[in-house]
């Protein structure tokens, strides 16, 4: 598990699909959206309410009354992601 700050993460679609793309070390990373950390998409819904954005169906289930944000790092388990290479192209 590797913690990576919730604002170097980006939500990126391909091929129709949902996934994260992140920097760790050196390279560059993705995850499915299936696997992404259910605290990665609590916060995700409060940074799109900031901005007024509608929150989409898929994320309704993860708004909270109340959220901690003394700490906004993000547990991935690199093992579950695949490396990327840093000109991977973003759909969002």
């Amino acid at each position: 598990m590797v913690k990576v700050p919730f604002h170097l993460i980006r939500v990126n679609t391909s091929e129709g699909s949902l996934e994260i793309i992140f920097p760790y070390g050196n390279k560059w990373w993705k995850l499915d959206w299936d696997k992404v950390p259910d605290r990665f998409k609590h916060l995700y819904v409060v940074y799109l309410k900031l901005q007024g954005i509608e929150i989409p169906d898929h994320l309704k289930e993860y708004q909270v009354n109340t959220l901690s944000m003394d700490n906004i790092d993000i547990s991935i388990d690199l093992d579950k992601c695949v490396q990327v290479p840093e000109n991977y192209p973003l759909g969002v």
